[in-house]
């Protein structure tokens, strides 16, 4: 007998938590432009002016290739891309500027 006034709350909930969602509008972020890719500056090493090593992640697709994660001493995010199979790193690296 107390399982009815329990549902009964439940379905109440669940009613109100419906009714007091509102779409969200939109926001416009301003856009720089794409991303850009630039040649690595090393084939064999990884230069020092890419600054600390904040991140490391795994390419859920291909799980051979890593991408090791910098930040400059600017503050720019600079991913640089290792084939971890071959030994080897990728001839592009991707710059992210902050603001």
């Amino acid at each position: 007998m107390e399982r009815k006034p329990i549902v009964a709350l439940c379905i109440l909930a669940v009613c109100l938590s419906a009714i007091s969602c509102s779409k969200l509008q939109p926001t416009s972020v301003p856009r720089s432009g794409p991303l850009t890719f630039e040649s690595t500056k090393l084939s064999n090493a990884i230069p020092d002016d890419y600054g600390a090593l904040i991140g490391v992640t795994q390419n859920a697709v291909d799980p051979t290739w890593t991408t090791l994660w910098f930040q400059k001493p600017d503050k720019t995010i600079a991913a640089i891309f290792v084939n971890t199979n071959e030994g080897r790193i990728y001839e592009k690296s991707l710059t992210i500027p902050r603001k």
